[in-house]
């Protein structure tokens, strides 16, 4: 039997399987909804998810709490035979305020729910295994990189995932970011007896963001270099002796970034020079890479998506945010699509007003129809070995 003739057996079963646990899938979705933590603190988020996976038969191997991250999680099923690895990845951390006003009540029943139904035919497929794999901090330090530093993904062939969005894309486009903290250092003075006598950290500090400003004139208009002074001095009567800046540096590839973070650096340390400062950059040791889509993976999606009734992808060819499954790709194959949850676009990500659309009709059909679409990409990869 060829790969074709056993995706075309296989493919009902797993179109059935949603339909049959559409209850099930709902009701997770609403429990993640009321139940809102926030980044490194999703102890009972991820207990919820392991425990419908579980339900699911992703039992050969449970892992609750991987490397130093407490709430993340890998429950496999394995068919015990040698095969790819597919991932399904899963997000669930809320934010401050606003609750999961990014969709991660959705990410992360679509994660599990998505393992489940493609476990269920691993039997027939005979070969390879399937997990959902738990990360947490998306939206603060970014577990995946912390979890591919410390080894979590080794052996994963393939992982895939969904964000819910205003616009449908399967080719999602991402900038890479980093965080960089720049500090000078200076001595303290009485700013009106003798001012000669102190360094002042705050002209370090403004010459920086003085230099910021004409260097972005020549910066790809791809690029973003904002910053935020988070210490400037503490009285007026006082030079200040320390001073502390926080920028977010952003490009459309994770060397255009770099390539951003040097020239700030430079930045930094003309300014410190200037002044009589000594300076301290302290880089992000989890910067965000671009999202390299796995064109393949991309390819399939867009196919079955569309023969299950799917809107076309839109054309919004600007990269938008940064997702940390973007160092992912620059591993192993993956697959982060984009999917409209709204008929209107007039409304803001991370907002209370994009988390309660997760729930409405409109988006519970999106949600099915991306799991049964996530899952079958995943069965094309089980058997394109």
């Amino acid at each position: 039997m060829t790969a074709n003739d056993k995706f075309a057996q296989l493919r009902g079963a797993i179109e059935e399987y949603v339909d049959n646990h559409r209850d099930a899938i709902v009701t997770s979705l609403h429990h993640l909804f009321d139940h809102p933590e926030l980044s490194g603190e999703e102890v009972e988020s991820a207990k919820w998810l392991v425990s419908q996976a579980r339900e699911g038969g992703l039992t050969d191997t449970v892992i609750e709490g991987i490397g130093s991250l407490p709430t993340a999680y890998q429950c496999t099923r394995d068919s015990g035979a040698p095969g790819p690895h597919i991932a399904f990845l899963s997000e669930y951390d809320a934010l401050p305020g606003v609750g999961h006003g990014c969709g991660h009540n959705m990410i992360g029943t679509v994660g599990v729910f998505t393992a489940r139904a493609l476990a269920s035919v691993l039997p027939q497929v005979g070969r390879g295994k399937v997990s959902n794999i738990g990360t947490p901090a998306e939206e603060t330090f970014g577990g995946k990189i912390t979890m591919l530093h410390e080894g979590a993904f080794k052996g994963v062939d393939a992982a895939l995932m969904m964000h819910p969005g205003l616009y449908t894309e399967f080719d999602y486009k991402t900038l890479a970011c980093t965080t960089p903290d720049i500090e000078f250092f200076g001595k303290s003075s009485h700013a009106a007896s003798c001012p000669w006598n102190g360094v002042n950290a705050l002209d370090a500090i403004i010459q920086l963001f003085v230099m910021v400003d004409a260097m972005k004139k020549q910066l790809p208009l791809s690029t973003r270099c904002p910053g935020v002074i988070l210490n400037g001095g503490e009285r007026a009567n006082m030079v200040p002796d320390y001073t502390r800046a926080h920028f977010s540096v952003r490009g459309a590839t994770k060397d255009e970034m770099f390539m951003v973070q040097e020239k700030l650096i430079n930045c930094a340390n003309a300014a410190a020079l200037a002044t009589g400062c000594k300076v301290k950059v302290t880089e992000d040791p989890n910067a965000y890479y671009d999202l390299c889509a796995d064109k393949q993976l991309a390819g399939w999606y867009q196919e079955l998506w569309s023969e299950l009734g799917g809107e076309p992808p839109m054309d919004h060819p600007v990269p938008h945010g940064s997702v940390d499954i973007g160092n992912l790709s620059y591993e192993f194959p993956c697959l982060h699509v984009n999917i409209r949850i709204s008929p209107t676009t007039a409304m803001a990500g991370h907002s209370v007003e994009f988390g309660e659309c997760t729930l409405t009709p409109f988006a519970e059909e999106q949600m099915l129809r991306t799991i049964k679409t996530l899952a079958l990409t995943g069965l094309k990869r089980l058997l394109a070995e």
